[in-house]
């Protein structure tokens, strides 16, 4: 049987066909090679050989025609891609060509265009025009400096491969696509795979299949990958999975060559091409890929809402609730809690099966959730920590000095996070309201006040990830960067629902001005930008600033909590100053109510607490009043703030 080489899969049966393809090739090459040698004798092309072209036979289809026929080439660029992969390969045609060329011994020889256009059948200029299938497919590559008629010609090392019948992959992919092969079949989504290929057997472009509900959890989306190796099983077709995260950093045009080799070798591999979306449906650079590709090809969620055009139609198809296997036989209540870390973190299902597999001999229930969650919050973290700082913390709510109003706010946001699923999902409100179902707070206060310990608490509490965003690095000069840095960001997160702090927000999300010229117009364009993707974050985002008044209202309105985090007065100062000496810290006679009296935040007493430690360690002592007061005269000078003889008596 006729068939391209799969580059994954090697059989007896498949034996027969490269030894029969690597003869004709050389026959062929061998009809060419003479024919050359001749022309470079009597520098007329004489017609003779062909007598040593290989016959075609009917049982057998070389990968030469497969090419041909895949790629839409004429004879003549056939036999050109031919010409230049046998150069490659065969010395004696590469000998010959070099004579025929005039190429001094030792140097590289490359086919040039010249001599094809006098020697193969049925010549024609526009070959190696931009638009032809060997430029537009990179079937070949064309080196131009001398000029069209002297172009220096190569065929393509993945084209190569395939014209040799050699399994291979194209290297410009690895880390962005890959296929798989042998997915189980599963009797509930037989009918629906029918219909998913039925939608491919029309004339012209194929349309694009959308499993919307794809991503809606782990069960889910372990089901639309079942769907997906199945629906192209019917057509013959492999499945070739493509990395959304990969374009995350594309611009436009990458995405247009990107979408052009995965094409290519979608053809080669016979296979059809499905992309996983994340949760916020399809970033612009990947609805650019998106609209280029040709292929069969299925998307996993739901573009999204922004406006996006493809020659292609769309049909989409809704996945049946999946039966929960790896949960069946438990208890409600533990099944319950193992069904709502499968739908926190994102991950892909072979993962949530080992970390499922893993937990499934333990015992107690609660020690079982508990592993789980670690093991997929662990495997969520993907390209995350490329992108933030992760913040370790081990701070719960009773390490917070606060005013109790203010901590129970706190408390309240811990608990949205915790009962987002029973809310959004059990209760019906994700169906009712699909906008603003993200957690948006904002902290404001003065430096040290705890802001970020209160980031910490929560993120500790609720029992995820915390990363710090340091929006400096984030916001770009450039047109364009800022949204990309951006979405990158939130791409990532997505798959666990981190708790995101983006520190200083004043740089970014401050006041809109008046457009006056483009800066304004694109500065105010990363603001709205930014606006909906905090909007749409499935975790909680929290943003920290000094001075609230310089933030704007619309901006405002977008966020659902607004801390203001006071300045501690002296009770709370006392408080503070008692929790910033560990237990287990040999501490002499501490004055705690003097040293309430330094007008400090929190943030600034932790410092002083820690370096007078260091220099009573350094002395081999305990900490004593002196160290605690040298200490605080280096942080008033840190601070620039006068720390007088007054001062000093006021502690003493």
């Amino acid at each position: 049987m006729n068939r391209p080489i799969d580059p994954l899969l090697h059989d007896a049966e498949a034996d027969t066909w490269p030894q029969r393809n690597q003869q004709w090739l050389s026959q062929r090459l061998a009809h060419w090679c003479a024919l050359i040698e001749q022309h470079a004798d009597s520098a007329t092309p004489a017609g003779a050989g062909t007598a040593t072209l290989p016959l075609d036979e009917a049982d057998f289809e070389p990968s030469a025609w497969q090419v041909r026929d895949l790629f839409g080439l004429t004879g003549f660029e056939t036999e050109l891609l031919l010409l230049a992969a046998g150069v490659e390969i065969d010395t004696h045609l590469q000998a010959a060509v070099a004579r025929a060329q005039g190429v001094a011994a030792n140097q590289p020889v490359r086919l040039r265009f010249s001599l094809a256009l006098a020697l193969l059948p049925q010549p024609h200029w526009d070959a190696l025009s931009p638009s032809s299938p060997l430029r537009h497919w990179r079937l070949i590559e064309v080196d131009l400096t001398a000029g069209l008629d002297q172009a220096a010609l190569r065929a393509d090392e993945r084209v190569l491969h395939f014209l040799t019948g050699v399994p291979a992959f194209d290297e410009a992919l690895v880390g962005i696509a890959r296929i798989e092969r042998g997915e189980a079949e599963s009797a509930e989504l037989t009918a629906l795979a029918g219909r998913v290929a039925a939608c491919w057997s029309g004339e012209g472009r194929a349309p694009i299949a959308i499993f919307a509900n794809a991503l809606q959890d782990a069960a889910h989306h372990a089901a639309a990958r079942s769907l997906a190796a199945m629906s192209f099983g019917r057509v013959g077709l492999g499945l070739m999975w493509v990395d959304a995260a990969a374009f995350a950093s594309a611009d436009a045009r990458d995405a247009v060559l990107l979408a052009r080799r995965i094409d290519r070798e979608a053809l080669l591999s016979a296979c059809g091409v499905a992309i996983a979306l994340d949760g916020d449906g399809a970033s612009p650079v990947l609805l650019r890929l998106i609209a280029q590709l040709r292929s069969p090809l299925i998307l996993l969620g739901s573009p999204g809402p922004q406006a996006w055009t493809t020659a292609r139609s769309t049909q989409r198809f809704k996945l049946p609730a999946p039966a929960q296997e790896p949960l069946q036989g438990r208890p409600s209540a533990r099944q319950h809690a193992m069904q709502r870390t499968l739908e926190q973190f994102r991950v892909e299902p072979e993962l949530a099966q080992q970390a499922l597999a893993g937990v499934a001999d333990v015992e107690q229930e609660d020690e079982a959730e508990r592993q789980l969650w670690d093991s997929l919050r662990e495997s969520a973290r993907g390209g995350l920590d490329g992108l933030a700082q992760r913040i370790e913390s081990q701070a719960g709510f009773e390490d917070l000095v606060l005013p109790h109003f203010l901590g129970a706010q706190l408390r309240e946001i811990a608990g949205q996070l915790r009962h987002r699923r029973t809310v959004y999902k059990d209760w019906g409100f994700a169906a009712r309201h699909s906008r603003g179902l993200g957690i948006a707070a904002l902290f404001t206060g003065e430096s040290g006040t705890g802001k970020t310990l209160a980031a910490e608490v929560i993120a500790n509490e609720a029992r995820l990830d915390l990363y710090r965003i340091d929006l400096a690095s984030v916001v770009s000069k450039y047109i364009g960067e800022t949204e990309k840095n951006l979405g990158k960001l939130f791409d990532a997160a997505e798959r666990s629902g981190a708790v995101l702090l983006f520190d200083e927000a004043d740089a970014l999300f401050g006041k809109r001005s008046e457009v006056k010229d483009s800066h304004d117009r694109y500065a105010n364009i990363e603001v709205a930008y930014l606006l909906q993707r905090i909007e749409s974050y499935r975790g909680l985002a929290i943003l920290t600033s000094n001075l609230k008044s310089s933030l704007d209202r619309a901006f405002l309105r977008r966020i659902r909590f607004v801390l203001h985090f006071p300045f501690p007065d002296a009770a709370a100062r006392t408080e503070i100053w008692r929790r910033a000496f560990p237990a287990q810290a040999p501490c002499g006679p501490l004055d705690w109510a003097a040293l309430a009296k330094l007008q400090l935040s929190g943030g600034h007493i932790r410092s002083i607490a820690l370096n007078a430690a260091f220099r009573a360690a350094e002395r081999g002592a305990a900490i004593e009043q002196a160290d605690v007061m040298a200490s605080a005269r280096a942080e008033f000078s840190k601070l620039e703030r006068v720390f007088n003889a007054d001062t000093a008596k006021q502690v003493a």
